[in-house]
């Protein structure tokens, strides 16, 4: 290996690190603005639509959902009393323990997340237009193999 390999890739690295970076936050920040401007929602309340709407019977512990969920464990509650609020889910106690709630999607909730997942398929859709299919495919593997290393840390 040439004594250049190491300074040149930890460069590139770095670079990459600053673009994935960017450009995950940009994303983010983007489609956090058309779901407020199309739906008066956040980015975050469609994360814990899609997570109740992928589980069975639509329900799940508060700290199931906190593992699934992209925000901060800080921000849950906060983030699930105001939905419940909203009259989006349903806080009901659980069947395996009384002591805790579950919570469940409720039908304003189900509407809701329907209307905001098929836009989100069309804005991901449109941001992701820069690239070919075949790219979208490549940077899915790369991202991947990424994350695959960041899980054996």
């Amino acid at each position: 290996m040439p004594s250049n390999f190491a300074d040149t890739h930890s460069k590139n690295a770095l670079r990459a690190w600053l673009q994935l970076t960017k450009c995950a936050k940009g994303i983010e920040g983007r489609v956090n603005s058309c779901f407020v401007n199309d739906h008066n929602s956040s980015l975050s309340r469609f994360d814990v639509l899609a997570n109740l709407d992928r589980m069975p019977e639509g329900r799940a512990s508060t700290s199931q959902l906190a593992k699934m969920l992209l925000a901060s464990k800080g921000n849950i509650t906060r983030l699930l009393d105001r939905m419940e609020g909203d009259g989006l889910i349903e806080r009901k106690p659980s069947e395996v323990d009384r002591r805790v709630s579950d919570i469940h999607l409720a039908d304003k909730g189900k509407q809701l997340f329907a209307a905001m997942a098929a836009d989100h398929e069309r804005w991901a859709d449109d941001i992701f237009g820069a690239l070919s299919n075949d790219e979208i495919k490549t940077l899915i593997e790369l991202i991947g193999k990424l994350r695959g290393r960041l899980d054996e840390a």
